[in-house]
């Protein structure tokens, strides 16, 4: 329980999580005024970019630990 709530404020966190959720927001807005759009695929595409942004993080998280790595071998 720790741990997901740990990656939960990390994510909470991240300022690039905050601008693209941001950016979907105001990009469904836009649909939804312009076009109707059934909310089950507001919610999908939703669910499709948190989903993104996890593996992103999990993927800098392991390039950061590979950089400390090789930085400690170099000493």
């Amino acid at each position: 329980m720790k741990k997901v709530l740990k990656s939960i404020w990390a994510y909470l966190k991240d300022w690039r999580n905050w601008l693209s959720h941001g950016l979907v927001g105001v990009g469904i807005l836009a649909v939804g005024l312009l076009l109707p759009v059934k909310p089950i695929y507001r919610i999908i595409l939703l669910f499709l970019i948190i989903g993104f942004n996890i593996t992103r993080m999990k993927l800098s998280e392991k390039k950061e630990e590979e950089t400390q790595v090789l930085e400690e071998n170099n000493d």
